[in-house]
This record gives C-alpha cells, sequence and structure tokens, in this order.
C-alpha cells in the first residue's frame, strides 16, 4: 500500500456540587463550573470583540457584527444576558455598558411599537419576541443589581410591552411547537419579575399543549404544521434539535419555576425519550429531522441548547447530567477563536463560525451558571443508545436505531416532508457512528436550500455535497435518488436490515416509462457494518466521513482505503473497487459541520457490496 499523508452571577438557587463520570474519570461539580465558565467566558470575550461601537449611526452602534454572513443578526441583542452574568462573576463594568449598547441597538432597529421584536431588520417575522423576551426577564431576574435605577425601569417597562404582545399573539400556538412552549416561559418569567399574575395565567393555558405532543414513545412533535397532521406513513413532525435544545428545555423550565409536578414528569418524559439519540461523543442524530437544514452536530443553529433543561432535572434521572456534560464538552470541541461553530469541520473546511449559535447557547451557559447547576451523575460512561445492544423501533419517525457493540446506526424511512430535498428517506442508513471513530456515515440534507436565508450559511469557496449514502442516476437531466423514495419496505431479521424501494426525483416521481428498482441490505456488527446493494443503473456514493486533517492510504489496486482517526483506524474495501472522483479532496457540508471523502462504486452484475470496519 502507500501512504497519502494530509495536513492536516447573585441570585442563586443552590442546587449542589457533585459528580459526575465522563471519559472514564469522574468531573466533580468544580470541574464542570470551570467547563461552563471558561466557555462562557471564551465566548462572551469574543462576541464583545464583534460589538459594533464608536459608531454614530444608532442602527449599528452596540451591534454585534457576524464575521460569517457579513451582517447582523437581528437576535443578536440576546447576548445582553450571558453579558450581565459575565459582569456579576467578573465585577468589570465593561460587560453591563455592552449589555446596554445592545438594548439601545434593539430599541432603534428591531423593536416595534406593538412590543414585539423583528427577528432580523429585513425580516417580518416577529414570533421569535418569545426568545428575546425569556432574555430581558432572565436579565431582570438575575443582575437587576447591576443595573442603574432608570435602566432597570426602562428594560421593565419593555419586558411588560413584549409581554403585552405574546398574550396577543394568539396565532404563534399554531406555528412549530417550540413558540408555543417557549411563549408560555416567556410569559411566566414575566409575571415573575414583573409581579402580573395575568401573565402567569396565560401561560398556564399555553403550556397545556404540551402533554398533548408527547408521542406513545415520548418523543416531542410539531415542528411543522399542523401539528396533528400524519404523513401517508402515519409519521409525526419531529425534529431531535430544536425538541432537545429549545422546547423540552423550556418546558423543564417552566415547570421548575411554576413547580408544577404534572408540567416536570413530561418535561422528564420527553427529555429522557430523546436520550437515545445522543452519540456518545455529545452529538445528536438529527439525520431524519423534519428542520434538520438547521443540524449543528451538536444540536440546532438557532435554538439555545439542551444543557440547562437536562440538568434542571437531573435529579430524576442520573443519565441527564452525563447527557449535559457530555454535549458542553462538545460545544468546547466545536468552538475556535472564540466562536461555537456550526459542526466540527468548519474550520478545516475554511468556514467561518456565524456568532448566532454563540449568542443564543451562551445564554444557556448563563442559565446554568446563575442557577449554580453543578450536577451529580451516575458512574457510567456510555450513554443510553450505546448501553444496550439492541433494535428501537420509532413508528412515528417511521426510523430504526440499531446498536451492536461499539457501533450504532439509523435507518430511516420517515416521510413527514418539511421542505423538498429535506431530510433523508428511502430506507437509507442516515448515521454509523463509532465509539471511538466517531461519525462515519450522516446523512444532512438531501439537497442544501437557503430555507431560512438569515438563519443559514452560505457555503465559501467548498465543495458543499450531499453527504447522504446514496443511490442515484440522471435520466433526461432530472437526478433519481434512494433519498427520495417515499414508499420503501424494510424488514429485519437478526442482524442484517433490507430495505427496497424505487429511485424517485425531488418531488418523489418516478422516472417516466421506467422503474428503476434498489435494495439495501445492511449488516452491523461489533466493529464492522457490511453494505449490499441490488440495481441496475446509476451510482452508489459513499460518502465516508473523514477530517482534512486525517491521513488516508489507497491500496494498488484501489479496492481498500484506510482512515487513521484520533483514536482508530477506519478500513472501507469493496471488491470491485472505491472510485475518489475528487482524490483526496473532501467534500463538505454546513448541515451537519462534517467533511468527508466522496466513494463512489458502479454494479457489477446489478450488484455491489463494501464493507467498514474500525479497529
Amino acid at each position: 500500500m502507500y501512504r497519502i499523508q494530509e495536513e492536516g452571577r447573585t441570585k442563586h438557587h443552590e442546587l449542589g456540587n457533585i459528580q459526575t463520570e465522563v471519559g472514564g474519570r469522574k468531573m466533580t461539580g468544580k470541574d464542570m463550573e470551570k467547563l461552563c465558565r471558561d466557555l462562557l467566558k471564551e465566548w462572551c470575550e469574543a462576541l464583545l470583540r464583534l460589538q459594533i461601537k464608536d459608531i454614530g449611526d444608532p442602527r449599528l452602534h452596540g451591534a454585534l457584527l457576524c464575521p460569517a454572513c457579513g451582517k447582523i443578526h437581528g437576535r443578536c441583542f440576546e447576548a445582553m444576558y450571558p453579558f450581565l452574568c459575565m459582569a456579576a462573576w467578573e465585577k468589570e463594568e465593561k460587560w453591563v455598558a455592552a449589555a446596554e449598547r445592545l438594548f439601545t441597538w434593539a430599541e432603534h432597529t428591531v423593536s416595534q411599537a406593538d412590543g414585539s421584536f423583528l427577528n432580523d431588520i429585513d425580516s417580518g417575522w416577529t414570533g421569535t419576541t418569545v426568545f428575546n423576551i425569556i432574555q430581558l426577564a432572565d436579565c431582570l431576574q438575575f443582575h437587576e443589581d447591576l443595573l442603574s435605577e432608570k435602566t432597570r425601569e426602562l428594560w421593565k417597562q419593555r419586558l411588560r410591552q413584549g409581554a403585552e404582545f405574546l398574550c396577543q399573539f394568539d396565532a404563534l400556538k399554531d406555528n412549530n411547537i417550540n413558540y408555543p412552549v417557549s411563549n408560555a416561559l416567556a410569559l411566566y418569567e414575566c409575571g415573575l419579575v414583573l409581579q402580573e399574575e395575568s401573565y402567569k395565567r396565560k401561560a398556564e393555558e399555553l403550556v397545556q399543549i404540551a402533554e398533548a405532543v408527547l408521542t406513545e414513545h415520548g418523543l416531542l412533535f410539531g415542528e411543522g404544521v399542523p401539528h396533528e397532521q400524519k404523513s401517508p406513513r402515519d409519521c409525526r413532525p419531529v425534529d431531535i434539535g430544536y425538541n432537545v435544545e429549545e422546547t423540552l428545555p423550556s418546558l423543564a423550565l417552566y415547570g421548575h419555576l411554576k413547580g408544577d409536578k404534572e408540567v416536570l414528569a413530561a418535561a422528564e418524559r420527553g427529555l429522557r425519550a430523546h436520550l437515545p439519540f445522543l452519540l456518545e461523543n455529545g452529538a445528536w442524530d438529527n439525520s431524519f429531522g423534519t428542520r434538520n437544514y438547521k443540524w449543528s452536530y451538536w444540536g440546532s443553529r438557532t435554538s439555545d441548547g439542551c444543557g440547562l433543561g437536562y440538568l434542571l432535572l437531573a435529579d430524576r434521572n442520573q443519565d441527564f447530567a452525563l447527557a449535559a456534560i457530555k454535549n458542553l464538552k462538545l460545544l468546547k470541541e466545536c468552538s475556535h477563536d472564540g466562536l461555537l461553530a456550526g459542526g466540527p469541520h468548519y474550520r478545516l473546511a475554511g468556514q467561518a463560525a456565524c456568532i448566532h449559535h454563540t449568542f443564543t447557547h451562551a445564554k444557556v451557559l448563563a442559565g446554568i451558571t446563575d442557577r449554580n447547576l453543578w450536577r451529580e451523575g451516575k458512574e457510567e460512561v456510555r450513554l443510553p443508545r450505546q448501553r444496550e445492544e439492541k433494535i428501537r423501533y420509532y413508528p412515528e419517525i417511521e426510523s430504526w436505531l440499531v446498536t451492536k457493540g461499539s457501533m450504532t446506526v439509523t435507518v430511516t424511512a420517515y416521510d413527514w416532508e418539511y421542505l423538498p430535498g429535506g431530510h433523508a428517506s428511502g430506507g437509507t442508513l442516515s448515521l454509523l457512528h463509532h465509539e471511538q471513530a466517531g461519525t462515519l456515515l450522516c446523512a444532512g440534507m438531501s439537497q442544501y436550500t437557503m430555507k431560512e436565508p438569515n438563519n443559514m450559511q452560505v457555503p465559501f469557496r467548498i465543495r458543499q455535497e450531499c453527504l447522504s449514502l446514496r443511490i442515484e442516476g440522471k435520466t433526461d437531466g432530472i437526478l433519481y435518488s434512494s433519498l427520495y423514495e417515499d414508499c420503501a419496505r424494510i424488514s429485519i431479521e437478526g442482524d442484517t436490515i433490507t430495505v427496497s424501494g424505487v429511485l424517485k426525483d425531488i418531488n418523489h416521481k418516478k422516472a417516466q416509462g421506467r422503474e428503476q428498482k434498489y435494495c439495501f441490505c445492511y449488516k452491523l456488527e461489533e466493529n464492522r457494518l457490511s453494505i449490499w446493494a441490488e440495481f441496475e443503473e446509476g451510482t452508489l456514493i459513499c460518502p465516508v466521513v473523514s477530517g482534512a486533517d486525517e491521513p488516508v492510504a489507497v491500496s494498488e489496486h484501489g479496492n481498500v482505503l484506510k482512515i487513521q482517526k484520533e483514536h482508530a483506524a477506519v478500513t472501507v474495501e469493496s471488491p470491485n473497487g472505491l472510485d475518489l472522483p475528487y482524490g483526496m479532496e473532501r467534500i463538505f457540508n454546513l448541515v451537519p459541520g462534517l467533511q468527508a471523502l466522496r466513494i463512489q462504486l458502479y454494479p457489477h452484475h446489478g450488484k455491489i457490496g463494501l464493507r467498514i470496519s474500525v479497529c
């Protein structure tokens, strides 16, 4: 073989200072506190450097400039809360001044006469007012003593205006489920800060929806409207990223603040049910989610984070603290130059980090810090997904999670479509993850489109391609793919999953006058995945996740490829050869921020096979 080397604050809720074992060692409460405080400081210092100052224009002065998007994000003033948390901790006036500049900027730009805030200066959407109001309430709940009397009263007045708007915004309950649940939290916090019972009563009315949108398995549905609408395969609109980073934490915090046992039980059930989608490295498997166009490996692009929700309820389930810590550690690993990138390989791919991830997730670190949530966990290294060798079937998302030894996979035929070309379907093996080697196969968007232009990045000077394992081919200039098959048939026998379907276009239509059938067989073993495919024409495309800094070796005959990971070696082999159309150049996709080697295979007598092994 020849080798190709590559370059690679002051009010507190005392909730304990205890121990969790992570990565084979115990993480004490002090360790966790240091992790959160260090990361919060790192992020806030970077955001402060990006604040526009000494400019006479009030529509610019005080805002945060995003280096990735070259613009000002309308929600950037949510950094007010983490800035005040830093002020309480470091006792430096610069943080208070920075928070006040953000508030003043927002009042000059995105603040509206009806009490709402625009999501962006060039956007008419005001639903995100719920998140703006939550952070403003947090500023006042925890840090009003840092503010002058004039500023404190000004902010309270603005909080009341926002609460009045949200009380009347009935249409919000018919939007994606994260909005009405977060609105319940927003209004309850306003009720506490402003001592207004009418806001609390409205919150109690809104939160009732949450218990009605948990499936039999405890998955939260409603990230897609109408909430109750089912797909042809009887699936519900579910998005793991939004559920664990926004809706369930809001539900948990509402229940915690109100002391509502029923709400807390629902939040606990939901958070527990989502744990099988958390990988050992702290990443969330949202390879099939309705809104996976915002999937960022550690969560979702514009939501807040899962840590606060899990830590609030960690006394109810010993896995919760472990889940929060592993995810927090991943956030740290994905941060570069003080900003949280949208995935592990952004830096390798030359992509700047959008500040939206940082200022939203900094709020969660501030919330954890202000509540002293340094929590306890059991001495169990593995999370639920990897702990049990079993097959988990979720009919509400028509997906299977299978674990064998150190390997775990997701296979999906999910057909609740939020947008054409969004998540994969067709019986796609949408995720392969190994405890030591990490994620090896990963389905992001089938076709990258800017569903939310203000909330998504444009790829910069990179070969951006679909990362999903798939069979595809063109007929009369139209792309037909296994990813778009919405009627795939799936069966499981022992350790083997068999899939059959027909190649379809992005609108789920077959080619005229022909039926391009395909079949996949996936066999999962302790450290190996075997894939067999049958199809008459087209190409089997298998992008294998690999950062550009990982050494790669290809055999002389081109049928074996080895990737040296940090803690393991990965081998990909096929008897009929592996075609690398771009050589060792990596492809990349912003969803979920991974690089990969594009490998192509062509059928021999209608069949092809490959094996991915880890040692």
